[in-house]
């Protein structure tokens, strides 16, 4: 599995009737497949916590429909409990995911034993499906320690990477140090794409190419050849971008791709459409570069 480059955290489109709308998913996959190379379904941006298991299980399904074979398919898994995301794995498994993201479980404060055995016991079940570790400390609680991805990778070869969505550089380095040149880091937030691969990320998942995976892509192919040059002025003027759906999440990813022709419908409460018609404006333009 060649996990380089740039994937999009896919945002979840509901009908009018707010209920999972795999045709508009699977139009959304299509149109951004020629500037990635894969997907996240089910991920932060996908509003995860909002879906059923079985909404959750359909949106997978739907996507490995649309471009599996062609792209990579990764499957947000994780959930605040063990034995629900090993329900989840084993659903994703199923359909053909070709590796699943594991989010640190949440709400509950988890010792750092906890968090091993957690992925541990994942791994263990599904020996045959690559695992990425999903650090998001903002919105899980707490980071998952350097020292413990390290232990996860010596012990589970089938735990392959990191999603990296701290923004901490000093934190990606750590991960880095700490684990082999096989273990593939991929950096989560907008901001600190081009640093993160220049400290050996080997690339990127993100919201934001929902609406701006052609410039994205540029960045990618300005490391790829090396011209830094290139690929941090892009940086500085798509970092501002990623500020800003920071702020807005995907109600805004929502507003700005309906500017663009895609139409993902509405938010699910508690989320509400946003009304900041500036930040819809702004994104627009940055994004389109």
């Amino acid at each position: 599995m060649n996990l380089q480059g740039l994937f999009v955290a896919l945002v979840t489109p509901f009908d009018a009737e707010g209920q999972l709308d795999t045709a508009a998913l699977q139009h959304l996959a299509r149109h951004l497949a020629p500037h990635v190379e894969g997907f996240l379904v089910n991920g932060t941006t996908g509003d995860f916590p909002l879906l059923s298991r079985e909404e959750r299980r359909e949106a997978i399904a739907a996507v490995v429909e649309a471009v599996g074979g062609e792209k990579l398919v990764l499957a947000g898994t994780g959930s605040a409990s063990t034995r629900e995301t090993l329900a989840l794995t084993a659903d994703a498994q199923a359909v053909g995911a070709d590796a699943a993201v594991v989010i640190t479980p949440y709400y509950l404060p988890t010792p750092a034993e906890g968090l091993y055995r957690h992925f541990a016991t994942l791994a263990e079940a599904a020996p045959d499906l690559p695992l990425i570790l999903y650090n998001f400390p903002q919105l899980a609680g707490q980071p998952i320690p350097p020292e413990i991805v390290a232990r996860l990778r010596r012990d589970y070869p089938n735990i392959v990477g990191m999603k990296d969505t701290s923004g901490d550089l000093g934190y990606s380095d750590a991960v880095l140090a700490a684990t082999d040149a096989d273990f593939r880091l991929l950096i989560g937030r907008g901001t600190v794409v081009v640093p993160g691969m220049a400290l050996g990320a080997a690339g990127t998942i993100l919201a934001d190419a929902n609406i701006a995976a052609p410039a994205w892509h540029r960045v990618m192919e300005a490391v790829a050849r090396g011209d830094w040059q290139t690929a941090r002025s892009e940086q500085h003027r798509l970092a501002k971008l990623a500020r800003l759906i920071g702020r807005g999440g995907s109600p805004l990813l929502r507003a700005v791709l309906a500017r663009q022709g895609i139409d993902v419908g509405r938010p699910r409460l508690p989320l509400l459409p946003t009304e900041e018609e500036g930040w819809v404006e702004a994104a627009l333009l940055l994004a389109e570069g």
